[in-house]
């Protein structure tokens, strides 16, 4: 019987590997995924991932 690996999701909004790309974070120590949707949120509204991606309070936006 073959073991079925769990699938990586996004770290916001819950989506599969299976349904769109992820991006595989390394910070802080931990390993997390966020999907390409919601990549644009961690560079510019880190703040906004607070209780989903521990320290996100503490990433500066990016300034362009």
């Amino acid at each position: 019987m073959k073991e079925e690996k769990e699938l990586n999701h996004c770290l916001n909004c819950n989506v599969t590997e299976n349904e769109i790309p992820l991006v595989n974070l390394n910070y802080a120590g931990k390993k997390a995924f966020i999907c390409s949707r919601c990549l644009p949120i961690l560079i510019h509204s880190p703040q906004k991932l607070t209780g989903k991606l521990d320290g996100a309070d503490k990433i500066p936006s990016a300034n362009h």
